[in-house]
């Protein structure tokens, strides 16, 4: 087994009863990379690629609005956000809704300085970027199709345009998934970007319930399992409309109910989704569906952050 993942940091089990702290939006569920440690490249098995209808949209930030203005926004589920053509629109609507925590995730690779500033200016609160390599060798048996150099010029340009464009709050991280491909760069990628003034999440791999390997993750028959993170506190709603069990259920092979015929709070309160956190918290993991039972990913949910340096500061840790 490499890296172990550290059970003892697996301590976000606390359920949000009322309503979701996290909202997962598959506003596009299209991607432009092909990653080793993503099944993305099977997602058409299960369902189609498209753009969330943006009425649709609407409806889900609507509600967030009345019922929960701070929970944790994140405009993309299973895909890359710069696919989706109207992206900075659909975040300034969040933001003019009094959203308060407005997220995205990317690769990078079509993260221009244009597109950058476009989603800043909208008022997006904070960016990832994942690039999960410290070489350009490592970065292309991660992440499939794409060029590190790009996204790290990609990187260095949001940056700046957060420092140009941006206002007190938005913030950008990089993040690194540790994997047994990666495992011996973890400080100097931590280094790199601390020198370069971002700030860097760094955090187990997921085996996305079983759809690749993790060999960081132990069965689950051998440890003393706890209640899954992702579905205590987060909803995961797929580009149509359909909510998946958990932020690893990509494919949605799990469907726990439909925005498009009943609100977030009816689904989160009454539906499948609560049944299911109550069988975990009950520790009654037997009566799960059979990809919840199975799945060991709850041994990956935490994450580590580390803070750029000052400018003014060069040397390493």
């Amino acid at each position: 087994m490499t890296n172990p993942s550290d059970l003892s940091k697996v301590t976000r089990v606390t359920e949000a009863k009322d309503f979701p702290q996290v909202v997962l939006i598959d506003n596009t569920n299209a991607c432009n990379l092909r990653c080793s440690m993503c099944d993305h490249k099977n997602m058409r098995k299960y369902r189609k690629v498209q753009t969330m209808d943006f009425d649709l949209y609407t409806r889900i930030i609507d509600e967030v609005a009345v019922e929960n203005p701070g929970a944790r926004i994140w405009e993309i589920f299973f895909g890359d956000p710069f696919l989706c053509k109207d992206m900075p629109k659909r975040i300034k609507y969040a933001k003019d809704k009094g959203l308060t925590d407005v997220v995205l995730n990317t690769n990078g690779v079509l993260m221009t300085p244009e597109k950058s500033r476009a989603v800043i200016e909208a008022g997006l609160d904070a960016m990832y970027v994942g690039v999960d390599a410290h070489n350009p060798e490592t970065y292309k048996q991660i992440r499939v199709g794409g060029d590190y150099d790009v996204t790290v010029a990609n990187v260095l340009a949001y940056r700046d345009n957060l420092e140009k464009y941006g206002t007190a709050g938005q913030k950008l991280f990089v993040q690194f998934v540790v994997s047994d491909i990666n495992e011996d760069q973890v400080e100097d990628f931590k280094a790199f970007w601390g020198d370069a003034g971002v700030a860097v999440k760094i955090r187990p791999k997921l085996s996305w319930a079983g759809l690749v390997e993790a060999t960081n993750l132990r069965a689950n028959e051998t440890v003393a399992r706890k209640p899954c993170y992702w579905l205590m506190r987060t909803i995961n709603i797929c580009a149509d409309g359909r909510v998946a069990l958990c932020s690893v259920d990509v494919h949605c092979r799990v469907p726990s109910g439909d925005v498009r015929t009943a609100s977030i709070k009816e689904l989160w309160q009454n539906g499948l989704l609560q049944k299911y956190r109550r069988l975990h918290l009950d520790g009654k993991f037997d009566e799960l569906p059979e990809m919840c039972r199975q799945c060991t990913d709850w041994q990956s949910g935490y994450a580590e952050f580390h803070d750029p340096k000052p400018k003014n500061e060069t040397c390493h840790d």
